[in-house]
C-alpha cells in the first residue's frame, strides 16, 4: 500500500492531483480515535487496473477542526463523510448530521471517552 501523508489544507489539492475518475476507485474515509481529541483521517483509492494499488491518503487533526470535503473530486465520498459526522462527531465541511444517526441525536458513538 503506498502512503500518502498530507495536511488538512493541503488534502483537497493532493487529492485533486491525485484521483482519476477512470483510474481510481474510492473506497472509503476512516477515522482513528487517537485520544486526546486527535483524529487520524485515513482516504482509501484503489486503481483500478492490474495489479490493483492501494493507496491512502492519511493526516491528523484535533477532533473540532474543519476538515475538507472532498466529494466535489469524489462524488461516492459524501457518505463516508457523513457516516463520520454522525458516528465520530467530525467536523466536515458541508456535512449535516443525520445520514445514519438522528440528526438530533446527541453524542458521537465511536468517538472515546475523555
Amino acid at each position: 500500500m503506498k502512503k500518502i501523508e498530507t495536511s488538512l489544507d493541503k488534502l483537497h489539492s493532493d487529492i485533486s492531483n491525485f484521483y482519476k475518475f477512470d483510474l481510481h476507485h474510492f473506497i472509503v474515509m476512516n477515522a482513528v480515535d487517537l485520544g486526546n481529541e486527535k483524529m487520524e483521517l485515513q482516504w482509501f483509492f484503489c486503481d483500478y487496473a492490474h495489479p490493483c494499488e492501494t493507496t491512502m491518503f492519511q493526516t491528523v487533526a484535533g477532533s473540532n477542526d474543519l476538515i475538507p470535503s472532498i466529494k466535489d473530486i469524489v462524488h461516492p465520498a459524501w457518505v463516508g463523510e457523513a457516516e463520520l459526522v454522525d458516528l465520530l462527531g467530525l467536523n466536515i465541511e458541508n456535512t449535516s448530521k443525520g445520514f445514519v444517526l438522528e440528526a438530533d441525536f446527541d453524542g458521537a458513538p465511536l468517538k472515546k471517552k475523555k
